[in-house]
């Protein structure tokens, strides 16, 4: 029985996440990702520390907190839901589901820093090949 926990938003489903990535040959061409990402679904706020090709301090934290990261990737949780729908069924995201796709079709961009710090808001486009990698590894984990 899986512990609702482990589901998708929690802190351990990026842990398990991060754990298939860092293993991930293709995560370690691309690699070299050194920022602090938070995943934003609805209430919930996850933190990830990617420190070139470790992923480590992943925890929930607050909107206050949000402020502390380099960028924060949010969407409208159908948005989320949908896109990990379409990364479980291909086995990666497709089309109109890529991380910058998304970023570019969608009315609001589903990258910012709370800073207004445009160089850390441009790491989500710096290091989009290794997010889209670890976002397309939830296919393992679904």
């Amino acid at each position: 029985m899986v512990n609702n926990t482990e589901k998708f938003p929690s802190a351990e489903w990026f842990k398990k996440l991060a754990t298939i990535t860092v293993q991930d040959e293709n995560y370690r061409r691309y690699g070299r990702l050194n920022a602090l990402i938070a995943f934003k679904y609805g209430e919930t706020n996850i933190s990830c520390n990617f420190d070139v090709l470790d992923i480590n301090d992943i925890h929930q934290i607050n909107d206050e907190e949000l402020r502390d990261v380099d960028v924060v990737i949010e969407m409208p949780t159908n948005i989320w839901d949908e896109m990990l729908e379409n990364i479980s069924e291909n086995g990666h995201a497709t089309g109109e589901w890529t991380l910058n796709t998304l970023d570019l079709r969608l009315e609001e961009e589903i990258h910012k820093n709370l800073m207004e710090d445009g160089f850390k808001a441009d790491l989500f486009f710096r290091y989009n090949p290794s997010l889209q990698v670890f976002i397309d590894n939830a296919s393992k984990v679904i």
